[in-house]
């Protein structure tokens, strides 16, 4: 998390509900000549491109590696109860996940998967139902569910290329899909009009307002790469352990501040690395966290569980410093 914040109950409602917004009108796009093959508009791919370059190219130093394969999922329950019987009749998520996305030069785009697809088996394995999970009253469930399926596919390709059954246009097809290894990394855009970016354990959230404020691809890395990190580094697993709430007045006070501080920390410097490894411009952190917290950092510090202004610039003026060497090609 960038900084402590107090989430209003509609404001988390429209981080958990209204993840990648979407215009349903978009479907009708595939990939062809554009350099981002996908139905996304223009900020989410945005998004997913930086997030994938980092946890591409920042595979050989995370702790472990993942299968990336270029695409974003949308499921019919992320959609409201009034628009999921369209999106069941038009674009078929009461089948299996959908794909909202697929990046270019990416083993999904070599595949031949498409905006607009719908996975209904890997492996001969199928996909749970869209509506089976849209069914789930409680958020948490569905949103574990959905996030289940991912993980399903991820499982298969950790064991070599995994045969897809693919339904597009109301026809089924069969494609062999690769990955790339590297960090963990999968990301989501929200629309919210707080400005912020957490990490889930799971997924990386940046919300509308958040990428709105940044002024470039370099700052949105270094938000990303922080984030990443969290995940990367389970840092929400290591806290949990710990009995550190996630959210509340208690998060910020004694031992559970500490906590909290050495993870944000951790968080800041390995995202540098990232940064570093994928390209980006790493000088870029020090004007976004002036700007940032400059505006948005207002909580007491005796409430306070990130690193102060000051603490930051000099733990990123150290990781740069410590990197040494031009950074290598991404």
């Amino acid at each position: 998390m960038l900084k402590d914040i107090v989430i209003r109950p509609q404001a988390l409602a429209v981080l958990c509900a209204i993840i990648l917004s979407w215009s349903a009108a978009a479907f009708g796009q595939t990939h062809g000549s554009s350099p981002i093959a996908s139905t996304l508009r223009e900020s989410d791919a945005r998004v997913a491109a930086i997030a994938y370059r980092l946890a591409r190219s920042g595979g050989p130093i995370c702790p472990e590696t993942h299968p990336l394969t270029g695409m974003l999922f949308h499921h019919l329950a992320e959609y409201g109860p009034a628009d999921r019987a369209q999106m069941m009749d038009r674009y078929a998520l009461d089948r299996g996940p959908g794909i909202l996305s697929v990046l270019a030069d990416t083993p999904a785009f070599r595949a031949g998967l498409q905006a607009g697809d719908v996975l209904l088996a890997v492996n001969g394995d199928a996909f749970a139902s869209g509506a089976s999970i849209a069914a789930e009253a409680k958020r948490k469930l569905w949103r574990k569910r959905a996030e289940a399926e991912e993980t399903r596919l991820e499982a298969a390709l950790r064991k070599g290329p995994a045969r897809l059954q693919v339904l597009r246009e109301g026809r089924t097809m069969e494609l062999t899909l690769e990955s790339e290894r590297g960090c963990y990394g999968r990301v989501r855009l929200a629309r919210s009009t707080q400005v912020n970016a957490f990490a889930s354990g799971s997924t990386v959230i940046m919300t509308t307002a958040l990428l709105d404020f940044l002024k470039n691809d370099d700052e949105v890395a270094v938000v990303l790469g922080h984030e990443l990190s969290h995940n990367i580094l389970k840092h929400p697993d290591l806290l949990d352990e710990q009995g550190v709430p996630r959210k509340g007045i208690l998060r910020g006070i004694g031992k559970n501040a500490s906590r909290v501080w050495k993870t944000e920390e951790e968080a800041d410097r390995f995202g540098i690395r990232l940064m570093w490894r994928a390209g980006f411009d790493v000088n870029a952190a020090i004007p976004f966290w002036r700007r940032y917290l400059g505006r948005y950092d207002a909580l007491p510090q005796i409430f306070r569980t990130h690193p102060s202004l000051s603490v930051r610039e000099r733990i990123t003026r150290e990781e740069i410093a410590a990197l040494g060497k031009p950074a290598p090609q991404p």
